[in-house]
């Protein structure tokens, strides 16, 4: 383009600026909503990219049902490629906030009021306890700072009550005795509130304690654990990928099989300690008993020899003093007294021979009784080497399976192997095919027709293979399933055999009791036979012993004087070492007692030892990535929500530009007709003449690009963060300059600014210059539909014709503004309609669904009785209230599960006065039936449980409850589902025990003061109130109006420049015309209507047209506005489709204010002036 051209060019711009700026809006306008809307997900991707990367978020979290210790975290460190390898606890606790807190720091009367009303419930919370991170998943601090000794702490900076710096947090003595066992203190001093990167949202998960829900974190240090065992393990590699790229995934992928081969293998070493471990502490208490057992008995006897001692000697002296008696009386009766003497001596001895006898009995009955236990016993050692055989001969079978099973699953793999490279082949071919077509489609229909068959027939071919390769990787995984079946049934075998095994060594281990006791029983048999002989001979020595005395008497007599005084002082002797021998005794049975109980109490901990060791599995492992943590797996879900809301909108606002750009380039062309005659017959050439009208779009289309992308990328970014800051940390955003989306906003812009200029001057610049310098010859009239109506055309106003006529006959100028109208609308819709669905839901749900004032959690209550004390408490607070079971259960549907909130009432009426279940057209439901479950929408609606269907509700304790869906309810915030008392109970087999209740006040009631009188009641756990629910929801959701405001402002936008462009045209085109009507006496107000009266007609058409493209714009953005426990209605209220319409109209009077300026600059002369 020459100089005078540009001249020339430069001069088009300034008199036409009108034209060259709505060409730039629309480009600036469609290049930042375009880029904005674009680079959101990629700049929240980025901004918690950097976040994860600051504080080094975990790749893996590696779990063992036996725990860590220091040595294993060391092991894992010196892996390969690992940069941080840290061990950590956790464990959930319940806990209370202390009546003696004080808040001590808080300055707001309503934060003091709400710790008081916390102090009064005194209610239970569970917080997930963690160590304090070193390396990995680090904290922020919001305020205060870090824990340093073993009874501070920091807590969640998230939760609603949190206690203040400087108060307590005190652990419940209702905790598991192993979670007790694991701290050394119970009560921790707040000095600190934070963020961590382990939790980037506000979901805490759930837990199998208290209300089953997780109220927040607490970080405490490493030694405030009494435990040497870690919990866990987190695992940061030594790599930065970009958070959710393919290539981390591929990274993380290729880990995966090696990571889980390193933690099973360091398990299995940990496991190997532990059983190393204990058998040598066993050892050690075996040898410490058999010593201390050694040394007892020895002691033990020693005593018994000198007792025995003792006792021959008195059994001595008693002798002596019986043969002394004896005598003295003999001597004292003389000999008549004699013979009643030996009479009486007689009588002894018979009676001692009698208990020989009955000694003897017993000997022969007790070598009975041995024999028989014998024969039992060789009996069960007999059924113990058949069952060792059978044992045997398992072990054989199964491991014959267990190679079967490693062959298929080798073939298997191998399959799955050679299947996956033909994949990877296809995938490469179906997209070189794809860029094929991409290429070639600018250009298809100018083709060869073989040409396009080839390609076609390719793409045939391609979809083909596809389904082969589906079928066979379907085939693949039928084998996979059922090889894993074969598996699973191997695995009860060996299960089966384990059983066997425990129950052959139980029975060895019996067998081996049996014969100890045989053995005792044998040596308590030989002990007996020994005393009995004994007696046997005692019982001999007194019979001669009484012939001796017989004799003795006679003699006696005479030195029974003297013996008596000797005999005496002999009985006393005797007296005092009977007592002496007696106390003895009864010292040395005390002792053996002793010895006895100690020695089987250490004998039986030894058994029990071994007995849990025997039970000691080797660890299961588990080897957790980051999309186990919720915060990481429900990012990368919302961040999706943006990107495919992006799908949509640019390209609405691409192709309103691209029509504008043609609309104004084509007008301009045909407008400048004879101008380009003229430079035609000057010798300018074409390529001179259309480079003049492109660089005049092309400059336009170039300046709204600089100001629209920076301004789009910016803007649109930080206003969507700012709504998703309510699910997520306060992040300050990392905005992302991308290169290649600003080369392709800049392409498109270009695209549309000058391929239109060139379709437009293409047409022109074929005619020669002299047909070119000629005016181009009107469209002819034609008659509208209306016409042939005369009912209505005859009664309608000369101008009003003449508008209406005018309308479709420029038809380019008619679809342009009702594309551009019905947009601005179908915008306003969408953005006041997303304010309908989701701004008042939080009002929907506590007004309209779940009517009820409050809920409590309750503990220690048995089916049905709550204690009487929170009976009294209820009435005294409350105007009704209602029992309930809720708990936490897994819904099975199909291959979908889903964490739901169970309810079950206790009494199957009265349900309507806390919740009102109803379907979303307004029907009642009822309650369900006996088998029959109710469930939320939301619940139906993503998990594809539909009404008819079967699905399974499964706790942590692995009991399921299988029932038939028989209703779906709305429900917006949540995941509910209803089942009856009765049918619970019937699948359980057990009593439900009821845990809450809902609750309503009294009219009037002071529902705070209520809710502390509840609270401070033992029994309850936990007081919601459903009121403070609504307003922090209400609260949450009202910042989406700035995303509201941006979709209005841009439709404001969108209109205003089509509005203003198309209006700039058609006076531009007209200007003989209104000059016309104005010298004919047209006043100002007349001169406008004549030309706005065709705006306002097309923007009516137009807002008909968008009220029904809103709806369904509306429609496909709820549909993607997926947030997990909440359901949004999709609703649009009449208010906002009058709203909308109304502000549609507004903008078209502004525009029109604004053009009206410019009729007003038109002069009259204008309509004398000829076409030259």
């Amino acid at each position: 383009m020459n100089k005078n051209l540009r001249k020339t060019t430069y001069r088009e711009i300034k008199q036409t600026f009108g034209r060259f700026f709505a060409i730039f809006a629309i480009i600036a306008l469609g290049v930042g909503f375009f880029s904005g809307v674009r680079i959101t997900t990629p700049a929240m991707v980025h901004t918690v990219d950097v976040y994860f990367r600051d504080n080094q978020l975990f790749d893996y979290r590696l779990v063992s049902t036996l725990g860590w210790e220091e040595e294993d975290v060391e092991a894992i460190r010196k892996q390969q490629d690992v940069r941080y390898a840290e061990g950590s606890y956790s464990v959930d606790v319940i806990c209370v906030f202390p009546e003696n807190n004080v808040n001590i720091e808080s300055e707001e009367k309503e934060t003091n009021d709400n710790n008081l009303m916390r102090n009064e419930s005194n209610s239970e919370y569970v917080f997930k306890f963690h160590s304090l991170p070193e390396d990995i998943n680090k904290l922020q601090i919001v305020k205060g700072r870090l824990p340093e000794a073993e009874d501070e702490c920091v807590v969640d900076s998230a939760i609603d009550e949190k206690p203040e710096v400087g108060e307590e947090i005190e652990i419940l003595d209702t905790n598991e005795e192993d979670t007790l066992d694991m701290f050394k203190k119970k009560r921790f001093k707040v000095v600190g509130w934070v963020d961590s990167s382990y939790y980037i949202n506000f979901e805490r998960g759930t837990t199998s304690i208290g209300t089953g829900t997780i109220n927040g974190f607490l970080y405490v240090p490493k030694n405030a654990f009494d435990s040497d065992i870690y919990t866990e393990i987190f695992v940061k590699f030594d790599q930065d990928y970009v958070l959710y790229s393919k290539q981390y995934k591929d990274y993380m992928k290729e880990k995966k099989d090696e990571w889980e081969s390193i933690s099973e293998d360091q398990a299995e070493k940990r496991y190997e300690r532990l059983i190393d471990d204990a058998n040598q502490k066993i050892a050690d208490g075996e040898q410490e008993l058999k010593d201390k057992k050694a040394d007892g008995e020895k002691e033990l006897r020693d005593a018994k020899k000198e007792l025995d001692d003792g006792k021959k000697k008195l059994k001595d002296a008693d002798e002596e003093l019986a043969d002394a008696r004896e005598t003295l009386d003999d001597s004292k009766v003389k000999l008549g007294d004699a013979s009643s003497k030996l009479v009486d001596a007689k009588a002894e001895l018979d009676d001692g021979k009698k208990e020989l006898d009955d000694a003897k009995s017993e000997l022969e009955k007790a070598e009975k009784e041995l024999n028989k236990g014998k024969a039992e016993l060789d009996d069960a050692k007999s059924e113990l080497e058949k069952a060792k055989e059978e044992i045997d001969k398992g072990k054989i079978e199964i491991a014959a399976g267990q190679t079967a099973i490693d062959t298929a699953k080798a073939a298997l793999e191998a399959s799955d192997k050679e299947l996956t490279k033909q994949e990877e082949a296809f995938s490469k071919k179906e997209a070189e095919y794809k860029a094929q077509m991409e290429m070639v489609k600018p250009m298809w229909d100018s083709l060869p027709a073989d040409q396009k068959t080839t390609l076609t027939l390719a793409g045939i071919e391609l979809e083909a293979g596809k389904k082969l390769l589906t079928e066979a990787r379907t085939q693949l995984e039928d084998g996979k399933s059922e090889l894993k079946e074969k598996q699973e049934e191997l695995d009860k075998a060996k299960k089966e055999l384990e059983s066997g095994k425990k129950k052959y060594l139980e029975g060895e281990e019996q067998y081996e009791k049996g014969k100890k006791e045989y053995d005792k029983g044998v040596s308590e048999y030989e002990k007996g036979k020994k005393k009995y002989e004994e007696g046997l001979a005692e019982y001999e020595k007194g019979k001669n012993e009484y012939e001796n005395g017989l004799a003795e008497y006679y003699d006696g007599k005479r030195k029974y004087e003297d013996g008596e005084k000797e005999y005496e002082d002999g009985l006393k002797e005797y007296e005092d070492g009977v007592k002496e021998y007696e106390d003895g005794l009864k010292e040395y049975e005390d002792g053996v007692k002793e010895f006895d109980e100690k020695i089987a109490d250490a004998e039986k901990k030894i058994e029990d030892a071994k007995a849990d060791l025997a039970d000691v599995e080797s660890p299961d492992t588990f080897v957790l990535e980051r999309n186990t943590n919720i915060g990481y797996a429900c990012f990368e879900n919302d961040s999706e929500i943006v990107a495919q809301v992006a799908k949509v909108f640019p390209v609405f606002f691409v192709l309103v530009a691209a029509l504008v750009c043609i609309t104004t380039m084509s007008r301009m062309v045909e407008e400048q007709r004879t101008q380009i005659g003229v430079l035609k017959a000057l010798g300018y050439s074409e390529q001179s003449i259309m480079s003049k009208y492109m660089f005049y779009s092309g400059s336009a289309a170039f300046l709204g690009c600089l100001i629209g992308y920076p301004i789009g990328i910016i803007l649109f970014p930080g206003v969507i963060w700012h709504t998703y800051q309510l699910m997520y940390h306060a992040l300050p955003m990392n905005y992302v300059f991308d290169w290649k989306l600003a080369l392709c906003a800049f392409a498109a812009a270009m695209i549309c600014s000058l391929g239109t200029t060139w379709m437009s001057c293409r047409y022109e610049l074929g005619e020669t210059a002299a047909s070119l310098m000629r005016p181009k010859a009107p469209k002819a009239g034609k008659r509208v539909l209306l016409e042939y109506v005369p009912v209505i055309w005859n009664r309608l106003k000369f101008l009003h014709k003449i508008s209406i006529r005018n309308l479709f006959r420029y038809k380019r100028r008619f679809f342009m503004m009702i594309i551009g109208i019905g947009g601005c609308t179908a915008l306003l819709i969408a953005g006041f309609g997303i304010r309908d669905s989701v701004g008042d839901f939080a009002e929907v749900q506590y007004g309209e669904i779940l009517i009820a004032d409050a809920s409590i959690s309750i503990k220690d209550v048995e089916g049905d009785k709550i204690p009487e004390e929170l009976e009294e408490v209820l009435k005294d607070n409350c105007k009704d209230s209602l029992l309930m079971y809720q708990g936490s259960w897994d819904m099975l549907s199909g291959d979908y599960i889903k964490e739901t909130t169970l309810i079950s009432l206790n009494e199957n009426e009265g349900l309507e006065r806390y919740m009102r279940l109803h379907t979303k057209d307004g029907k009642e439901l009822g309650y369900p039936g006996p088998g029959e479950v109710y469930l939320c929408e939301a619940l139906s609606e993503r998990y594809d449980a539909k009404i008819g269907d079967e699905v399974i509700f499964r706790n942590e304790d692995m009991k399921e409850v299988h029932v038939k869906v028989a209703g779906v309810f709305e429900n917006h915030v949540y995941n509910y589902a209803f089942i009856s008392k009765e049918t619970m109970e019937k699948e359980l087999g057990e009593t439900l025990n009821m845990n809450a209740a809902f609750m309503n006040f009294p009219d009037g009631e002071d529902i705070y003061k209520a809710q502390a009188a509840i609270g401070k009641n033992e029994n309850v756990t936990a007081v919601t109130l459903y009121e403070e629910f609504k307003e922090r929801m209400s609260k949450m959701m009202s910042r989406l109006d700035y995303i509201v405001l941006v979709v209005i402002c841009s439709a404001a936008g969108l209109a205003f420049v089509v509005l203003y462009n198309l209006t700039n045209i058609n006076i531009t085109e007209r200007l003989r015309e209104i000059a016309t009507i104005k010298v004919l006496g047209f006043f100002r107000k007349e001169t406008s209507a004549y030309v706005f009266r065709e705006n306002f007609a097309l923007t009516a058409i137009g807002a008909v047209f968008g009220l029904g493209l809103g709806i369904l714009f509306h429609r496909y953005i709820m549909s993607q506005l997926i947030v997990d426990m909440v359901a949004f209605k999709t609703r649009i209220l009449p208010a906002t489709y009058i709203i909308s319409t109304v502000l549609t109209f507004v903008f078209t009077i502004i525009v029109n204010a604004v053009m009206e300026l410019k009729l007003e600059k038109i002069n009259m002369a204008e309509s004398l002036k000829s076409v030259e």
